[in-house]
């Protein structure tokens, strides 16, 4: 038992978990809290971040249940508060000067399944951060021919498998080593023959159903945490330090503050200043609201505690007046003493406004929700090449438009809105119409990148188009359910051409909307072949999909021409068409209409 003393000595070290959508984070920690925080969010994914404090006496208690001598051993540490996070990774990027704010990060990784993009998003800004991470590698229980054993530690549900179970778990970990390996990682194994932890990267298969490894994930993470990390961990009694997780309203509450402290102690009572939408903000505490150990900040089964101070680490939702301008993600500062409070208040104005800046005179107007998405947002657009002119938090407003019609003198392809997590005001919808400014939103960084990207290469395509050999031509091809060559990296199966002629290089997308990816190569009777015309039968390769769980082995496929190309076919190169490709053209405007919007195409 840690007594009352020994919990100053450390405070409790923050753990991020994080990965890619529906890789099970969330169900991990449900399952040692014994609640349903995911099934209570929006389709079973996280869409805000929570916190969730974990005392060591109830860790053990959870370990009792794999094995009884993993619940006596020797923890130091108070406990420690776990941070969820949506699938994308901008959340991870609350930041402190110096450093992350997580201590270590759990990644969740589907074992079946892979890396997936957002892993590797995850994977940059851990490294951006210098945070350690563990692996966890997650649904083993999904393995064909598992056997589960409820709660067991890894190694012992492990060696109760058969052979060829064990050999494709093997396998499948070999994998994930050989992709990190790819992206420059020296060491990572599975944490069983791991010598130095502090060389090399542990892999922890895990169940979040049958809740297998997942004491072996704790004892793991908590060992690094103790070994390596207490120097991190210094109890502080100074004004407390954090950062902002959300802002919201809430019944009989008004706006709050979900607050993550990291350093320090706050008091009721206390001022504070905050990041806000114009400047820094100065309030003061008016009740300092805590959930329960092992509940939710985000979501919470019980009641909050009503606490007169909390020291780091903590999550916490605050009570104050004047906090309505507060943004998501940013610092938060306690002031010590009245000497102190310009300094803060400057140390506050000079973080938030590196983040949100003007940079180039001709690049894309960047909004995000908080400005640890805009900061994420920022360095991953710039490595891509992407320039930007103008960065900020909150919706799309008529301001931003404006801007993106300002730049669109100096670059055409850059004038444009690219929202991340954020709604369009109705004015800034009425003057993209009137300025011809498009506008993207998506709440995937990846998703919102690729789609920026392919608009601006399209637009370009069409500015130095004379004629139709440079637009992407309509067509409609058939699996053959009997000639999948290969399921994966990359997959290969027979198609029929049915309408139109299919070139290599073009995207593809199912009867049904979804997007399946380039064509990689075509070929015929083994040979690589540039085209296939209407009734040919040939074999294609695409990259990055997997039949039989990204597509099926029976699809039916369009080219996925873009709208401003489809614009450009049915107007004046409408009589070019042949009449399969008329034909299938207007299925496929009709397949996006229903997928994407009712103008498409006009």
């Amino acid at each position: 038992m840690v007594t009352k003393d020994e919990s100053k000595v450390i405070r409790a070290p923050i753990a991020c978990i994080l990965g890619h959508i529906d890789h099970g984070k969330t169900s991990l920690l449900d399952y040692i809290r014994g609640t349903v925080v995911q099934q209570r969010e929006a389709a079973g994914i996280t869409q805000h971040i929570g916190a969730s404090y974990f005392p060591t006496e109830d860790i053990k208690e959870f370990l009792k249940k794999s094995k009884q001598e993993f619940a006596e051993k020797k923890i130091n540490l108070p406990g420690i508060l776990i941070v969820d996070t949506p699938g994308h990774a901008a959340f991870l990027n609350l930041r402190r000067r110096g450093g992350a704010v997580a201590d270590i990060a759990i990644l969740v990784i589907d074992v079946t399944a892979g890396t997936q993009p957002i892993t590797w998003e995850s994977v940059r800004i851990l490294r951006e951060r210098k945070t350690p991470f563990v692996i966890a590698a997650n649904k083993i229980d999904r393995i064909s021919g598992w056997k589960p054993k409820k709660d067991a530690d890894f190694l012992d549900t492990y060696n109760s498998q058969k052979s060829h179970v064990k050999d494709f778990l093997d396998e499948k970990i070999l994998q994930i080593m050989g992709n990190f390996l790819e992206e420059g990682f020296k060491g990572i194994e599975r944490y069983d023959k791991i010598k130095d932890f502090t060389k090399q990267v542990a892999i922890v298969p895990t169940s979040a159903k049958t809740g297998e490894g997942i004491s072996t994930l704790l004892l793991v993470l908590m060992g690094l945490v103790q070994q390596y990390l207490t120097e991190n961990l210094k109890f502080s009694e100074g004004p407390a330090r954090g950062v902002v997780l959300e802002v919201k309203k809430e019944k009989g509450q008004g706006i709050t503050l979900d607050v993550l402290i990291y350093d320090g102690i706050l008091k009721k009572g206390d001022e504070f200043i905050v990041g806000g939408l114009e400047k820094p903000i100065k309030s003061k505490v008016r009740a300092l609201l805590r959930p329960k150990p092992l509940d939710e900040i985000r979501d919470p089964r019980q009641r909050f505690d009503h606490e007169e101070m909390v020291s780091a680490a903590a999550g916490v939702k605050i009570l104050a007046p004047n906090i309505d301008e507060v943004v998501a993600g940013s610092p938060f500062r306690g002031i010590g003493s009245v000497s102190e409070e310009e300094l803060v208040y400057k140390e506050i104005e000079e973080e938030v406004q590196s983040i949100r800046i003007k940079t180039e005179k001709a690049g894309v107007v960047l909004k995000a929700d908080t400005l640890g998405s805009l900061e994420a947002l920022n360095n991953h657009f710039s490595q891509n090449g992407v320039k930007i002119s103008v960065t900020d938090v909150g919706s799309i407003k008529k301001e931003d438009v404006i801007n993106a019609n300002i730049v669109k003198h100096l670059d055409p392809y850059s004038a444009a809105v690219l929202g991340f997590n954020v709604s369009i005001l109705p004015e800034a919808r009425e003057q993209a119409i009137i300025d011809n400014i498009r506008i993207f939103t998506n709440d995937v960084i990846y998703r919102l990148l690729e789609d920026y990207i392919e608009y601006a290469e399209t637009r370009k395509a069409e500015d130095t188009a004379k004629g139709l050999s440079e637009l992407i031509l309509p067509a409609k091809i058939r699996m053959m359910p009997d000639f999948v060559f290969r399921n994966s990296d990359p997959a290969v199966f027979g198609v029929h051409v049915e309408a139109g002629t299919l070139y290599p290089k073009v995207s593809l997308i199912t009867a049904e909307g979804k997007k399946a990816r380039r064509v990689h190569q075509i070929q015929d009777k083994g040979q690589t072949i540039e085209k296939a015309s209407k009734d040919a039968e040939v074999a294609i390769s695409i990259r990055g999909i997997e039949v039989g769980r990204d597509i099926g082995k029976d699809e039916t496929f369009y080219v996925s021409v873009p709208e401003s190309h489809v614009r450009q076919l049915m107007g004046k190169f409408l009589d070019e068409l042949t009449t399969d490709q008329k034909e299938v053209l207007r299925e496929y405007i009709i397949l996006m209409r229903k997928i994407n919007h009712p103008w498409w195409g006009m």
